[in-house]
Formats: structure tokens, C-alpha cells, sequence
């Protein structure tokens, strides 16, 4: 893909970061030729020192054929303004950072078609470690109903060595909830769950499952035999 990124903050330097990683033309437009000189130095990519709310810039950034644009700066003003650019520039696809609920209306007028809230993300991660202290990673759903997440399980746990049919017929395991994957502990990648598959000790089980059942799934899969 061809990635026009408008700021290099510390998310656009992580989100450039990785995708120059995986092989995609990434520009990186920012207002500080510091930064800028830090971005080409330590990733190699393309920089524009400019302003990315100036259709003459984002047009010198080739956002003309951009697969994708990314209004990654610090005020949710400059973002709109360069999504709004960026869709009349004919970019299908502009991804914002929104930092102001305030401005969510304004972001889908501007045809943003995905809006990460930045915010939103935070607060929901920090209650999830506060609220499910077991959970590791954790996704929300449906304004928060839903949760895609986590959890470690650990030796001498009662799911070790069960099948996943057996586990979802164990005392307490919600109905609203389906497992999805396994981590091994020993290995890499993913192992997608099935029936008759088993849980190890060490393994990380990804989950969904609706919101009131979190602790309760968190509980069958981390209880003691």
C-alpha cells in the first residue's frame, strides 16, 4: 500500500515504524523538519516537512494515489482538515485520530472512514485492568457490550489437557461466550480452537464474550482443579 501519514507524534513514529516493517510506501508528513530528519534517519521512509492541512503539501505527498491517508496529528482540527483534503484529493480511505468526542460529527462530515478514539481505547484498557485484573489484552464491541480478550492459564488449572468441548460444558462457563484461539506457550503464531483441541499450562486463550461474563470466563479458565 501506498501510506500518506500526517504526523509523527509518538503514534504516527510507531504506526510509520511498522509499516515500513511490513513492506508498504509510507510518506510521513510533519511541521518539524526535526522530526522529520529523525523519521528518514531511523526508518528510511519518506518524509515532507509541511503543513498537512495544505492541499499543496498532501498533493507533493502523493496523496492523489494514497491508498490510504492517516490524520494522526495533535488537534482534532488539523485532522479534520486533512481528512477533508485528503477525501476531495480522492483518497477512499482516511483514518483520524480523534481526540474530542466533540468532534465526531465533524470527522464523519469530513468522510473519515474509520475514527480511532484515542481516548475511548485508553479509558477502556485501564478499566479492564482495573475491573478484570486477569485479563491481558482486551478489545471492546459494540460500545462496550462486547469483549475480544485474553488470559493466561495457569499450571494445575482445571482446563489444562481438557478438550474446549468439555471446558464449555464446565460448571459456570458462560453461555455468551465462545473461545477462539490459543497461544501456545511453547511456539509461535496462533492456533484456532476447536472441539476436541486442548489447553495447556502456560497457554494464553483468546476469547469473546459479552460483557457482564468476562469474570465469570476468567474464573473456569483460571480455577484450580
Amino acid at each position: 500500500m501506498y501510506v500518506v501519514i500526517a504526523g509523527a507524534g509518538v503514534l504516527g513514529h510507531a504506526v510509520a515504524a511498522s509499516l515500513v516493517e511490513h513492506g508498504h510506501d509510507v510518506v510521513v508528513i510533519d511541521r518539524d523538519q526535526g522530526v522529520c530528519d529523525q523519521i528518514y534517519a531511523e526508518l528510511g521512509a519518506t518524509v515532507l516537512c509541511g503543513d498537512a492541512t495544505d492541499l499543496h503539501v498532501l498533493e507533493e505527498a502523493g496523496a492523489r494515489r494514497a491508498d490510504v491517508t492517516l490524520a494522526l496529528m495533535h488537534r482534532d482540527p488539523d485532522n479534520i482538515a486533512c481528512a477533508l483534503l485528503a477525501r476531495t484529493l480522492g483518497v477512499e480511505r482516511v483514518i483520524a485520530r480523534m481526540r474530542d468526542a466533540g468532534y465526531e460529527a465533524s470527522y464523519q462530515a469530513a468522510g473519515v472512514t474509520h475514527v480511532v478514539r484515542a481516548t475511548a481505547v485508553l479509558r477502556n484498557q485501564i478499566l479492564a485492568h482495573l475491573e478484570h485484573p486477569k485479563v491481558s489484552d482486551l478489545l471492546s464491541l459494540r460500545g462496550d457490550r462486547v469483549h475480544i480478550f485474553s488470559v493466561d492459564v495457569p499450571p494445575g488449572a482445571s482446563v489444562v489437557d481438557a478438550p474446549v468441548r468439555e471446558i464449555a460444558a464446565m460448571r459456570g462457563f458462560p453461555h455468551k461466550c465462545l473461545l477462539l484461539g490459543l497461544l501456545p506457550a511453547a511456539g509461535d503464531g496462533i492456533e484456532i480452537l476447536r472441539g476436541g483441541d486442548r489447553i495447556g499450562a502456560g497457554d494464553t486463550v483468546l476469547a469473546i464474550a459479552d460483557a457482564a461474563d468476562i469474570d465469570a470466563l476468567t474464573d473456569v479458565l483460571t480455577r484450580s482443579a
